[in-house]
């Protein structure tokens, strides 16, 4: 009888102590994404002190979740008007954050989003909400759920909040150009870009160099899901195109443009977050099954 207790008591408790994953929630990405798009950010704009904050808030994430993590500094020049007729180039720093899941080959999929945004316009915040911090959430909640299981896999992840993409896609293409890993060893670049105002019944999923076994994961994975996936031609408007430019297979998937995009009305209360939830879910699942 007593050997009895004693197992049923093993089987109740380990799994829940050692196996035990933490789930995507509405309360979870709710409390990241209300910080990235507060006005204490001041919209984020790259080499802004809102922009370093937000920087220094993803990188302790991921170091929480155990990642390798390293900021990417890179430096852009820009014209300024100083005066009616006056013009200075400045040259502005800011980085790329980084946070790895190694595996044992180098062989790896990127998961990525911009974390920056336009700043203060005209004494207005541009909070960014949508744009990007809803993808950025997204990022945090994948980095979370996946390096929760203490294991080795063949596959490395590769988690990169990207910095200057309001600029000219300038932190996906200094990564490019400086990848942890070769290019050629990249199997998947997921971009998460305004993800967070899903309306109706399809995800749209801009698709570049994938091949017939990914789109046919996608389009099996959405069964699941309150919603279809749309895979359409990749473009050229946001982080994943710089790695399709150089053959590596991607995804963006976004939610589309709406009245508030760009605008300093694109606030954290008009944020679908059932959809972000769901939408992160999905991309969670899609990885697990590239790398099993």
């Amino acid at each position: 009888m007593k050997r009895l207790i004693l197992w049923t008591l093993l089987l109740t408790s380990f799994p829940a102590s050692v196996n035990a994953q933490p789930d995507i929630t509405i309360e979870n990405c709710k409390e990241s994404l209300s910080y990235l798009a507060s006005d204490e950010l001041e919209g984020r704009g790259s080499g802004t002190a809102g922009n370093r904050k937000a920087a220094e808030f993803i990188s302790e994430k991921f170091k929480s979740y155990g990642l390798e993590t390293t900021l990417q500094p890179f430096r852009y020049s820009q014209i300024v008007r100083l005066w009616l007729f006056g013009r200075r180039r400045m040259v502005v720093e800011t980085s790329n954050v980084v946070g790895i899941l190694k595996g044992a080959t180098d062989r790896h999929i990127v998961i990525g989003a911009h974390f920056d945004h336009l700043g203060i316009k005209r004494g207005k915040i541009y909070n960014g909400a949508d744009d990007n911090a809803s993808g950025t959430t997204g990022l945090l909640e994948l980095a979370e759920a996946l390096a929760a299981p203490k294991i080795i896999r063949d596959y490395t992840i590769v988690f990169i909040a990207f910095s200057g993409e309001e600029l000219g896609l300038l932190g996906s293409q200094h990564y490019v150009n400086n990848p942890v890993f070769p290019l050629s060893k990249c199997d998947l670049m997921i971009n998460l870009d305004m993800v967070g105002r899903l309306r109706g019944t399809t995800l749209t999923a801009q698709g570049g160099n994938l091949s017939r076994s990914q789109r046919a994961l996608v389009h099996k994975l959405d069964d699941d899901y309150p919603f279809t996936v749309r895979i359409t031609a990749a473009g050229n408007r946001s982080d994943h195109a710089p790695f399709n430019w150089r053959g590596v297979p991607v995804l963006f998937f976004h939610t589309g443009t709406h009245p508030q995009y760009h605008e300093p009305t694109d606030d954290e209360h008009l944020i679908n977050y059932e959809g972000l939830v769901q939408i992160s879910k999905f991309t969670l699942d899609l990885t697990r099954k590239m790398i099993e």
